[in-house]
């Protein structure tokens, strides 16, 4: 039981410090649009009503227009593939923790923007706004830079 208890307790620290790595540390591709979007989840949880959040001064859909066009898949690529390369830069080859981290980080990523796009759709339904992205080109993104380092890594060992 003292062996579980610590189990569980490891568990939770090494997925919280994981978690921390991960947001804190490595930073976000998309930073505005976080940043606008945890405004509209503020606005929300102080009682602005869903429909209205397109009429406020900071939220309005002209202000997500600008914000999203500053996004194209090419410029969020260039920046995961920047965060990819501070993750091998930060970890230690031999610990084969960057296939780990970098799951972790697109994991989150996907989170993030999962949310994203539902704020989008319950706030701004009928806008015709959406993220010049898709989850599926985020991952594919980030498995190829997995297969390339798995391949380099085994090139080096041979």
């Amino acid at each position: 039981a003292v062996v579980s208890t610590q189990s569980t307790g490891a568990d939770k620290l090494y997925t919280s410090n994981l978690n921390d790595y991960v947001n804190v540390k490595l930073g976000n591709p998309i930073d505005k649009i976080s940043t606008f979007f945890s405004g509209v989840k503020q606005s929300l949880s102080s009682a602005v009503r869903e429909e209205e959040i397109g009429f406020q001064i900071n939220y309005s859909r002209s202000v997500l227009k600008g914000i999203l066009k500053q996004y194209p898949l090419k410029e969020v690529r260039k920046s995961i593939e920047h965060t990819l390369g501070k993750i091998e830069k930060h970890l230690c080859p031999e610990e084969d923790l960057y296939e780990l981290v970098s799951r972790a980080y697109c994991t989150c990523l996907l989170d993030h923007l999962s949310e994203y796009q539902d704020l989008l759709r319950r706030c701004y339904p009928d806008s015709g706004l959406s993220f010049e992205f898709r989850e599926e080109e985020i991952r594919r993104i980030v498995e190829n830079r997995l297969q390339e380092q798995s391949k380099t890594k085994r090139e080096t060992k041979q």
